[in-house]
């Protein structure tokens, strides 16, 4: 949603600025030919790397994205995977708000689709846009254009591959990376004082050198951070840091709690801000979640981050330990809490053009599979066709119903907007909370689980999706095309 707008910044000839040059090495070579050979015990304990950054210049920033078989460094030893410039995560992409964004995707994965998605972006989903409905086949190249807003919301955004039917694959081998949208606002650079890190989260089953399916191996899964196995991040006794944390990881979970000896709050949720700091002491952040928090400890020690048991079933998340904290060195005295302000409308006073009830539920298989049908409002995402889950109206509020009839949470996405929590489980959200991602809760005892959104329409026109964000589930058919339309 918009924040009173910026000038927009002068532009020069386009820049072209050079991604991080693509490996040569493709999965399944020797021991020789792979700089001395894959695999090994992942390294634990060195210090936190963050991602590569790609920079605008002059209101520009225009990258190319090679997606390739690749040996990339995960959890401190060489792996074989599907990458992004044989990176996992890729490089951040960082942009202001009336900026000009190129990417070209070039498709060098064998035998297989791809294409992109700029989650949370709010661009146009038409043509060269973020437009899922792009094919882009192996060996062929699509060069997406995108006209970030002077008014969009600065924050933390990513991308990944959204081509039906490999979306799970790709993403879960490792190929996603972050967008940082920047506004040079009075409250942007009070928050860029702090000491700021970014914390991506990407689950790897490492077997033999190769990042392998779940059912294929009993190789032990981790959650790695930035590419690295329980890292540690160094701070400051009475120092406030910001960390930017994103699950980019394909179906799961992540309750990561706050540990004892740190206070912590949150002041963005999906890029979207809080109108206050508030204090956490644990956040489920569902898979495609981002969470910006401020963090503080006052002792000296060594701090650890876990993401701890949370869910049942498939979704079920076990102990481990993320990161870990490391607190020393001079103290920081005096450190303060920024002031914040909520810049966020409220949507629960505006008049609601159009009310909807979308249900995510298991169908029956389709013909002449054995596969799982996830579907919505019971259509498969093949069923839909040409046709749309509902038809909105730019510049009007709709509130939507999401029910769950599914013993698994369903993490709610729509794309090129964010949306208005307005109650879970029938109990009111407080304050203003708007996100991009949202977990619907199971069926109990035959009771539905039910999430209520408000969402306004607004600059853009044109047709895309929305769909579970366990991309398992997307894969198998709980996607759904919606268009907006003047």
């Amino acid at each position: 949603m918009p924040r009173p707008p910026m000038k927009k910044r002068a532009m020069a000839a386009m820049v072209i600025v050079p991604a991080v040059a693509a490996g040569t090495l493709a999965v399944g070579l020797s021991v020789a030919d792979s700089q001395g050979g894959l695999g090994g015990e992942p390294i634990t304990g060195q210090p936190l790397v963050e991602p590569p950054v790609l920079r605008s210049r002059d209101g520009r920033l225009a990258v190319t994205f090679d997606a390739r078989n690749s040996i990339v460094s995960i959890g401190g030893r060489k792996v074989g995977t599907s990458a992004y410039n044989s990176m996992a995560p890729g490089p951040t992409l960082e942009v202001f708000r009336g900026d000009y964004l190129q990417i070209t995707n070039k498709n060098d994965l064998p035998a297989q689709p791809t294409n992109l998605h700029t989650h949370g972006l709010h661009v146009s989903p038409k043509k060269q846009g973020d437009n899922v409905f792009v094919n882009t086949p192996s060996g062929a190249t699509f060069t997406h254009k995108y006209d970030i807003p002077e008014d969009h919301i600065p924050g933390e955004y990513w991308y990944h591959p959204h081509r039906h039917m490999f979306v799970n694959q790709q993403v879960g081998a490792g190929m996603a990376g972050m967008i940082d949208v920047r506004a040079n606002t009075p409250e942007e650079r009070e928050l860029d004082r702090y000491r700021t890190r970014l914390m991506v989260f990407q689950q790897f089953q490492v077997d033999n050198g190769q990042v392998v399916g779940g059912q294929k191996s009993t190789a032990p899964t981790y959650t790695y951070v930035n590419g690295q196995l329980k890292p540690m991040a160094s701070l400051r006794p009475g120092e406030i840091q910001r960390w930017r944390l994103a699950n980019l990881q394909a179906g799961s979970f992540i309750r990561l709690a706050v540990p004892t000896g740190m206070k912590a709050w949150l002041i963005s949720t999906d890029g979207n801000p809080t109108s206050r700091p508030i204090p956490v002491g644990d956040m489920l952040i569902p898979p495609a979640g981002r969470r910006t928090i401020l963090v503080r400890a006052q002792s000296a020690g060594d701090l650890t981050v876990q993401n701890i048991p949370w869910g049942a079933g498939f979704q079920a998340v076990p102990q481990q330990d993320l990161f870990t904290a490391r607190v020393g060195g001079t103290p920081v005295v005096g450190a303060q809490l920024p002031a914040l302000r909520t810049v966020m409308p409220d949507l629960r006073g505006e008049p609601v053009h159009n009310s909807r009830t979308v249900q995510f539920s298991m169908g029956t298989p389709m013909p002449g599979s054995t596969a799982p049908n996830f579907v919505i409002n019971g259509m498969n995402y093949d069923q839909w066709g040409n046709k749309n889950l509902a038809a909105m109206k730019l510049n009007t509020v709709e509130e939507w119903t999401l029910t769950n009839t599914t013993d698994e949470y369903h993490p709610f996405h729509i794309h090129i907007q964010p949306f208005q929590v307005v109650s879970i489980n029938g109990q009111p959200v407080s304050g203003v909370d708007y996100r991009d991602t949202v977990p619907i809760p199971p069926m109990v005892n035959g009771v539905p689980g039910k999430v209520v959104i408000r969402q306004k329409y607004t600059d853009f026109t044109g047709r895309f999706v929305v769909h579970c964000h366990i991309l398992f589930h997307e894969d198998n058919g709980m996607m759904a095309p919606v268009q907006v339309v003047k």
